[in-house]
């Protein structure tokens, strides 16, 4: 009898061959609608939206639905999913009204492996694609949570951070020397499932707690940021997020110095 490893992992493969199996569609449908060898440029960030959409609710009746003088992405059920792939503050409005009725599942997708094309915009010629090293570490995401922070500690809400392997086509007509810096994105199209990160309770926030932190009584946003490689700024926003998700508790100490300590409660959230 297979372990509990043994059917994470199947669980794991079957999801991803499920995403890729969406992803295949909609890109084959992308091509056929744009006439093009390789359907860039005609869903843009839709693309990921249709995908994501699809993969968490086939059944295409609950897509789109009226909801509360609001169209929700997806209602069935279970509540509403919404699926944002920028920036998350302009939900605050639409996850007020739904929380207070419903439970509410976000779908953020990361582009944790990004591979980029650049297109030359006067001929067109796209260039061979290259791993981004610019990439952002997971932990970064929860900066975008930093914006709806004062939702996170509500018990409708869950979160889901889709962890996705992406091919990026941008315009190489920014303004520096070599038209990178400063570029228009041209589209993004997603490859490959790497993982969802499920935020539901505060301990599912600790995920983004390097060891070294979780096992100090106490550290600083200093700290935080050193050990996970991410900016000053950036930290305080994690750091933040994870406060307002209850996960984390934040004391002055030290004069100016925010201390942080890991609540260790486990349970759902109240």
């Amino acid at each position: 009898m297979a372990n509990l490893a043994d059917k994470a992992r199947l669980n794991a493969d079957v999801n991803k061959l499920k995403f890729a199996n969406i992803c295949y569609k909609h890109n084959i449908s992308a091509v056929n609608k744009g006439n093009s060898a390789t359907g860039i440029g005609i869903l843009n960030e839709k693309r990921i939206h249709a995908v994501l959409k699809e993969y968490f609710e086939p059944r295409s009746k609950y897509h789109e639905v009226p909801y509360l003088g609001y169209v929700a992405d997806i209602k069935n059920t279970s509540g509403v999913i919404e699926i944002q792939t920028g920036s998350l503050y302009p939900l605050k409005a639409k996850l007020s009204s739904f929380i207070e009725k419903t439970n509410v599942t976000l779908v953020h997708p990361v582009a944790a492996v990004k591979y980029l094309s650049w297109i030359d915009p006067l001929t067109g010629d796209i260039s061979s694609r290259r791993k981004s090293p610019k990439t952002k570490p997971v932990v970064s995401s929860l900066v975008n949570l930093y914006y709806i922070r004062q939702f996170l500690s509500q018990p409708r809400l869950m979160i889901r951070l889709v962890l996705l392997e992406v091919d990026e086509y941008r315009y190489k007509n920014g303004w520096s020397r070599d038209g990178k810096r400063g570029s228009t994105r041209y589209d993004i199209v997603p490859l490959d499932l790497i993982d969802i990160i499920s935020l539901d309770t505060p301990a599912d926030y600790l995920y983004f707690l390097p060891d070294s932190l979780k096992d100090a009584n106490e550290f600083t946003v200093r700290d935080f940021s050193e050990a996970t490689k991410i900016s000053h700024r950036d930290a305080y926003m994690v750091l933040s997020t994870m406060t307002a998700a209850c996960a984390l508790r934040k004391e002055k100490k030290r004069g100016n110095v925010n201390i942080y300590t890991v609540i260790t409660k486990k349970n759902k959230k109240a």
